[in-house]
């Protein structure tokens, strides 16, 4: 999907517009890194993948993941997480 771009919590702007390019990649670093109430219109969205780090990896964190990612329509087909950071494998439904 298409959407306006950010790099480092800035809007990327070019020529006084707004880039819009692939944003698929953004849509789930979002998810990763926000907490939940962070989403005025919704308050439920959010993993905060910050938790983990120095923490526990575990089944809580795996299923949350896959269910938020699933509920923003992310179709995840491989997920591992380990000291590098998460890999992942999946698309958006319908792309």
């Amino acid at each position: 999907m298409k959407d306006i771009l950010v790099k480092d919590d800035d809007l990327l702007i070019i020529k006084g517009d707004f880039l819009t390019e692939e944003s698929d990649a953004q849509h789930v670093e979002h998810l990763l890194k926000s907490k939940q109430g962070e989403w005025k219109e919704n308050p439920h969205v959010g993993i905060d993948i910050s938790q983990a780090h120095y923490g526990v990896i575990d089944r809580f964190l795996y299923r949350n993941i896959r269910v938020q990612l699933e509920a923003d329509g992310f179709i995840v087909k491989q997920l591992a997480i380990n000291e590098n950071g998460v890999d992942l494998n999946g698309a958006y439904e319908g792309i």
